[in-house]
């Protein structure tokens, strides 16, 4: 059974998720702890298969800054104050687990690494506009553990495919699992404060996200920004042609409010 530590200082939710049959649900009696400070060194002493939060803002910030440096593949959990939302949660959480811990392949995958294949199904499925509200946005990034703060503006860019719509299954005949794995290598990086990501969506759509990394300070305003990412692009863009063939061009690019634009509740 999964193991699952409880962070909070809210009766209600403490009582929330004491009203669960945790054994139905493939978990032990989750462990219960009041604060960081507890959180952190039960994490030394006993092992966690995710932890739930739900404490104030500045000691929910500063928990999570420490997560991301101590357990950046833990699931961290949103830990609500009514019975049904914790069931639901759970299940949601035990989806993941169960996928993290499958194994599917001959080859031996480190938990990070697939967390890493989860993650980016989650991205992807955030820019198909797949994901209902800003909300789940927060959520599903807290969960699989992405460094991206959803909160702050970020640039969405589309690339051009050459020749045609039916390219993928013309010339490129790799068809575009393939094709977004190595965009993913060339396009993926970390700079000056930003994650860049990308991917190929329905419709042999190429779209690119770059956005602040959480607990860091971005170099560049969102002008600024929109440079980077263009800078960046055009020289993976000429990678791309260079190594694969691909004659790509950027169709447009755009600043969003927050990565929570990205809701399909959301008009962008």
């Amino acid at each position: 059974m999964y193991k699952l530590l409880l962070v909070t200082n809210r009766q209600a939710v403490c009582d929330a998720f004491a009203a669960v049959a945790w054994e139905n649900m493939g978990f032990k009696v989750p462990r219960m702890v009041a604060d960081g400070e507890a959180a952190l060194a039960s994490l030394k002493a006993y092992h966690a298969d995710a932890i739930a939060i739900s404490l104030p803002a500045e000691e929910d910030v500063e928990l999570y800054r420490i997560l991301m440096e101590q357990y950046p593949d833990l699931p961290v959990m949103e830990a609500p104050d009514k019975r049904g939302e914790v069931e639901n949660r759970t299940l949601e959480l035990r989806k993941l687990l169960i996928r993290l811990n499958a194994d599917i392949s001959n080859d031996s995958y480190t938990l990070s690494e697939q967390m890493m294949v989860v993650r980016h199904e989650y991205f992807r499925a955030m820019m198909d506009r797949r994901i209902p509200s800003g909300k789940d946005v927060e959520r599903m990034l807290r969960l699989v553990r992405s460094k991206m703060d959803p909160k702050r503006p970020c640039v969405v860019a589309e690339l051009k495919m050459p020749d045609s719509s039916d390219f993928l299954r013309g010339r490129w005949h790799y068809g575009p699992e393939r094709l977004e794995m190595a965009l993913r290598n060339i396009f993926g990086v970390e700079v000056a404060g930003l994650r860049i990501l990308s991917c190929v969506l329905p419709g042999e759509r190429i779209l690119l996200l770059g956005c602040p990394m959480l607990h860091h300070e971005t170099e560049a305003a969102d002008n600024s920004m929109t440079g980077v990412i263009a800078s960046h692009v055009q020289d993976c863009i000429d990678h791309v042609d260079e190594y694969l063939g691909i004659d790509l061009s950027i169709a447009s690019m755009r600043i969003l409010p927050a990565l929570t634009a990205m809701a399909s509740d959301k008009t962008i």
